[in-house]
């Protein structure tokens, strides 16, 4: 909790939040709860002093992956999602994040990992929140959001980047880097999915900014900065957003381009068998031809042998010499 710039309490439990803010009638506060039974217990007693109904407390302990924003009577309250990415394996993890904002408090329920840790976020920007207040404890929460996102969408540029090294080899994907791809286009498919929704939600949030009370200094110029710091977590957004969209097209070109080269490579091959059975069918014609039960002439002498298999010999280093120079082999 702080005042001003001055952090006048800290490490609060729900019961004792109440209480502060009411001694402290200028100050406000942060309350970051990872999502288990204390939290929702919490959560249900902090809607019950707020009124909120049971639509919002729903969406509050929400599990699902979408993404929301709701103004109420006296809260708003944001809903999204985050992403862990398990590296090595190509997998994600889908985090839900509520956030609950009245005029004096920011409360945000989320399970923390190393991608994403508002509790850390929060206390390494008092200077900021010391300035913009709520408001600007809730741009914070955002920022951590997108910067979740920016992360994972610079995980998947470089994985994708490596796919397409593969293909300058002029060679088609191998079956594990296949299976690579496929888990890629899964995690992009669940980006773009948290994306897309959230692009409404930065910008229902930056309307919901409430208008500067005439009776502080500075209220003015406070709210602008607000607004600009919006507008640019809008424009880090956009560009996470398009990247997910250039990343969906990219991963389409590389497996059309793998395809292309397997269809180029197998008519290689096919080419290559072509040309080697014509070289085969040319010995095995003369040999069959001689063969047959009639009357050839020097059939049965060793001139006739080796006359016959000059023939040969000569007639298959013909074509190998044709087929070399049309590269069919």
């Amino acid at each position: 909790m702080w005042s001003g710039s001055r952090i006048v309490a800290d490490d609060l439990a729900g019961d004792d939040l109440s209480d502060v803010l009411q001694l402290h009638s200028d100050a406000s506060a942060w309350w970051v709860l990872p999502r288990s039974d204390y939290a929702a217990q919490a959560l249900h007693e902090v809607a019950g002093q707020l009124d909120l109904d049971a639509f919002a407390i729903h969406d509050l302990l929400a599990t699902d992956r979408r993404a929301k924003f709701d103004q109420l009577d006296q809260a708003r309250l944001l809903v999204t999602n985050v992403l862990e990415i398990d590296e090595d394996h190509a997998t994600v993890v889908d985090h839900p994040v509520s956030v609950l904002v009245t005029d004096r408090a920011v409360i945000c329920s989320a399970d923390e990992f190393d991608g994403f840790r508002p509790s850390r976020v929060l206390a390494g920007r008092q200077d900021w929140l010391a300035v913009g207040g709520v408001e600007a404890a809730i741009q914070v929460l955002v920022a951590a959001v997108v910067s979740n996102y920016e992360h994972v969408v610079d995980w998947l540029e470089t994985a994708s980047d490596q796919l397409a090294d593969a293909l300058f080899q002029e060679r088609p994907l191998s079956k594990d880097e296949q299976l690579w791809a496929f888990r890629l286009r899964t995690l992009l498919s669940n980006l773009r999915r948290m994306t897309d929704p959230m692009r409404t939600v930065i910008a229902e949030l930056a309307d919901s900014l409430p208008a500067p009370k005439p009776s502080r200094s500075g209220s003015g110029k406070r709210r602008a900065e607000l607004e600009r710091h919006w507008r640019l977590l809008q424009e880090r957004h956009q560009r996470v957003a398009n990247a997910a969209d250039a990343l969906r097209e990219a991963l389409a070109s590389v497996f059309d381009t793998s395809l292309a080269l397997a269809d180029v490579r197998l008519n290689s091959i096919m080419k290559k068998l072509t040309g080697w059975a014509g070289i085969i069918a040319v010995p095995t014609l003369v040999t069959s031809f001689v063969g047959m039960n009639v009357h050839f002439p020097l059939v049965g002498t060793w001139l006739g042998f080796w006359i016959y298999l000059l023939v040969m010999v000569v007639s298959a280093g013909a074509l190998y010499a044709l087929f070399r120079r049309l590269e069919w082999i």
